[in-house]
């Protein structure tokens, strides 16, 4: 029997909860918002279009109690429109939501995957194990999974073959210093230096296409609410089943101390094995300074605490 978690009903908790509730992923869900009105309007509007289905999972609103016995709990707290005025503002604000909330996840006595979904992503997540006193591979972020979805397609696209025939990784930071890995693309088995079905594919041009899909959703939604819906639906699967889905996720990693998206292998137990690919000497870098960035945002997480007490 499969219960989850969401805290924060936005574009992406709300359109998360719906894509559960209509795939049938979830037998019980537990939704949880600072807006009791929200929260009991998505509840209605759920149980309404769950008459179309089979089954009808049970949903339970604003009880942080009930998620004690959920496999998953997703954060998805956050203020989007505001980091078009300050790119740090996000940070402030998610500081003192993450805090209420884990003080209330914790109290729960939940000892289940948390995946979060609040920006900025690897700093937020390793903020939350911080206050949730939870291993770090119980707690992980969605990390890089959309840059690396993004660069599927364009490679795909430039290809003119399927996403699926596409595998490889995006490192780093999530909607930050990314880290196109090039060195672990492969098209068909073959590398990108290859002649790709009569196709010569350029990496830089490759990188910027993956960028401008991300840049029109932000430009025309404000958001990217359904890859990540979608995304995180597939992560949530996957620790239900315990698939050992490899994905690069923001996870704590001890070679870069801390912190940092980096492709791992998901499952029940939350994280598992790493995958040490050889990277070349430049993305290998680019990672570091990466975590660096990173492990500064969450000091700015930790001051905002000492500037509290």
């Amino acid at each position: 029997m499969s219960k989850i978690g969401i805290i924060g009903l936005g574009h992406v908790g709300r359109l998360l909860a719906h894509q559960l509730v209509m795939t049938g992923c979830a037998d019980e869900l537990v939704l949880i918002d600072q807006d009791d009105q929200l929260a009991l309007a998505l509840q209605t509007d759920l149980r309404d279009a769950a008459t179309a289905l089979a089954g009808q999972p049970k949903i339970i609103i604003q009880d942080y109690a009930a998620l004690k016995d959920a496999q998953v709990v997703v954060v998805a707290v956050g203020k989007s429109s505001l980091i078009a005025d300050q790119p740090m503002a996000e940070l402030a604000f998610n500081h003192d939501a993450i805090k209420q909330v884990a003080a209330q996840v914790k109290a729960s006595g939940f000892a289940g995957i948390v995946l979060n979904l609040s920006n900025p992503n690897e700093a937020v997540t390793a903020y939350l194990q911080q206050c949730l006193l939870l291993p770090p591979k119980q707690v992980l972020g969605i990390g890089t999974v959309l840059e690396t979805a993004r660069l599927h397609r364009a490679v795909a696209a430039a290809a003119k073959l399927s996403p699926a025939n596409v595998g490889g990784f995006v490192y780093g930071q999530h909607d930050g210093q990314q880290v196109f890995a090039w060195s672990t693309v492969r098209v068909n088995g073959q590398t990108l230096d290859q002649t790709i079905d009569g196709h010569h594919l350029d990496q830089e041009q490759l990188k910027i296409n993956a960028d401008l899909d991300n840049w029109y959703t932000l430009q025309g939604l404000g958001y990217n609410a359904s890859a990540a819906c979608a995304w995180a639906a597939r992560i949530i699967r996957a620790v239900l089943t315990d698939e050992q889905l490899a994905l690069p996720v923001a996870i704590f990693q001890p070679q870069y101390e801390g912190y940092v998206s980096f492709p791992a292998l998901i499952g029940r137990q939350g994280i598992g094995n790493l995958l040490l690919l050889k990277l070349y000497p430049v993305e290998e870098a680019g990672i570091k300074t990466a975590a660096a960035t990173i492990g500064q945002q969450l000091a700015a997480l930790q001051r905002m605490d000492e500037d509290n007490d």
